[in-house]
């Protein structure tokens, strides 16, 4: 054997191995384990979101009689471990009520327009959108038990901490214990909580409501309409919409009555619709909205046609004397219900949703059927058109036109009416509106849009009207080559047992809630309440979207109610 050979080959192989275990340790370096940190639960997140310098630790202020929530979310997955995790507040123990909700994402396929629906639409590219599509992101949540299975390499959790109204001010410290695949990962959940206290839904001083279709509660969970399944479920809806504060709600007067071909009205279901106004009322609902029954043919069409159509599906003219008849015997019918059960005070309508210029004159006739049935009635109508004062009493623009018109609607406000605000399609670009390409802060900044500007309702017409598929047809088509914008048509999605919540609406919860301590505050500041607002929210299209500073005008916003509240 010749040695000197031997001894370069074993040094060789020697170099070899060392070149190998340095280069494994420096992929392994280079590719780290999972990561996992908070994030907070007004910014929006992805499943691709890079923890860069994960959070270990966040503090919140809360007021009382809410709830605090934050996002949990470990990435670097390799899609098949078992993650368990807990919650430990004082003394170690488990915090009552604590709620734990996985995170779904949902893709969005094209941006909002810069002035509505999609880009495609408009033709016009959206430069305020927080992200280019496509992409995913999340929103919906369903509850979850530990443990968790990961299917990808992220996974994202949603811990809510019930804030009573009872609650003694102080700091709480929620540790979060994580066991991701047998590694042990420790963060930690501050909620400051304030004297400072929420009222309950059914105190609420800003009416809130998001339309809701029965047909699609019927059709995505198998029930019948007017059955006990039914009223069951429905009462699941209404609890969910009332737990993310909303207290209005609609009624569709073509579920109640049917109307022969003869244009005369042979049944009117008065026992099922008081059924289902006191669902909601039970649920905390303080607002009784009846829907507009008289619609268009298409958009853009000049017909003003009855929602209901005859037995024998006759589509009825409403400002014919046959569809002015209909009309008449179904609010005369309404009216008595309403009477009969104290809630004419509680009750607004809807007649003809969106009127422009053209129908004023015809829309000034039904009006008046309706007020010749009840001269007290009151008319709420999401408005296109200025020229219809003296017949409703509940303005309802959308939130451009409510800015672009503010001196016509503080008129109105002067003189008795109230004014609302919506959103839906429209308005996109920099505007506050609830889309999934935009900044959830948006959301939460409705409720801080409203008290600047002393509004008293916000309403959009999405709850549930999602195609049969809605955790994918987030974008989806709508009529005459219009895309509704991602997240328009629903902010709740339907699972077999009910609805799922979503990032959106808690985060219009979360503005709703802020709506409520504004209010306070202004009642024994105003100025000081104006001032804080103009922090964070200049108008409908100027605010900020630094998470810090909206965080800090919160805690400035407690710490002034805080002043004025007693123990």
């Amino acid at each position: 054997m010749n040695r000197p050979r031997t001894l370069l080959l074993i040094a060789a192989i020697s170099c070899a191995i060392a070149w190998q275990a340095a280069a494994g340790e420096q992929l392994r370096q280079s590719t780290p384990g999972p990561l996992a940190g908070l994030i907070d639960e007004v910014l929006e997140f992805y499943p691709d979101t890079k923890l860069v310098n994960p959070v270990k630790r966040l503090t919140v202020h809360a007021a009382r009689g809410t709830r605090a929530s934050v996002h949990v979310l470990v990435t670097g997955l390799q899609g098949t471990e078992t993650i368990g995790f807990s919650e430990s507040g004082r003394n170690g123990k488990p915090t009552p009520g604590i709620g734990w909700f996985r995170m779904i994402d949902v893709p969005v396929l094209e941006n909002t327009g810069l002035d509505r629906n999609t880009e495609k639409y408009s033709g016009t590219t959206n430069p305020f959108v927080a992200r280019r599509a496509p992409f995913r992101v999340y929103d919906p949540f369903r509850p979850v038990r530990s443990p968790a299975w990961a299917d990808s390499a992220s996974l994202a959790l949603r811990m809510e901490v019930p804030v009573d109204s009872t609650l003694d001010p102080g700091e709480y410290v929620h540790t979060i214990t994580l066991d991701i695949g047998g590694r042990t990962e420790s963060l930690e959940f501050v909620v400051v909580v304030h004297r400072a206290t929420v009222p309950p839904v059914n105190q609420s001083s800003l009416a809130y409501i998001n339309w809701m279709s029965i047909d699609n509660i019927c059709r995505m969970h198998g029930v019948q309409k007017w059955s006990e399944p039914f009223w069951t479920m429905l009462a699941t809806y209404a609890q969910a919409m009332a737990r993310g504060r909303q207290n209005a709600f609609w009624f569709m007067w073509p579920d109640f009555f049917t109307v022969d071909s003869s244009f005369n009205v042979t049944e009117f279901r008065r026992d099922s619709l008081e059924r289902y106004i006191r669902i909601f009322q039970s649920a905390g609902f303080t607002t009784i909205h009846g829907a507009p029954m008289v619609g268009r043919r298409f958009w853009g069409s000049p017909d003003m046609l009855l929602t209901l159509r005859t037995v024998d599906g006759k589509k009825v003219d409403a400002v014919s004397e046959n569809g002015k008849r209909i009309l008449s015997q179904m609010a005369q019918r309404i009216s008595v219900v309403m009477k009969e059960n104290n809630w004419e005070r509680q009750w607004l309508q809807g007649v003809f949703d969106e009127p422009e210029d053209e129908f004023v004159d015809r829309y000034r006739e039904l009006i008046a059927v309706l007020r010749t049935v009840n001269p007290d009635i009151r008319i709420l109508e999401a408005t296109m058109t200025m020229n219809v004062t003296g017949l409703v009493n509940v303005w309802c623009p959308q939130v451009q036109e409510y800015q672009h018109n503010r001196e016509f609607f503080d008129k109105r406000k002067a003189a008795g009416d109230q004014v609302w605000v919506y959103t839906c399609l429209s308005p996109g670009g920099p505007w506050l509106n609830r889309l999934l390409d935009q900044e959830r802060i948006r959301q939460v900044y409705m409720g801080w849009a409203c008290a600047k500007y002393d509004l008293q309702g916000y309403l959009h017409w999405g709850l549930n009207f999602h195609t049969p598929k809605p955790f994918e047809e987030l974008v989806r088509f709508h009529m005459e080559g219009q895309f509704l914008p991602a997240g328009d048509s629903h902010i709740f999605y339907p699972v077999p047992e009910g609805p799922l919540s979503s990032h959106r609406f808690e985060a219009h919860r979360i503005g709703m809630e802020d709506y409520e301590l504004l209010a306070q505050l202004k009642s024994h500041d105003a100025p000081r309440q104006q001032e804080i607002i103009a922090r964070v929210v200049r108008s409908f299209d100027d605010y900020t979207t630094d998470i810090a500073a909206y965080r800090a005008a919160r805690m400035m916003l407690l710490d002034e109610v805080d002043r004025y509240t007693q123990e």
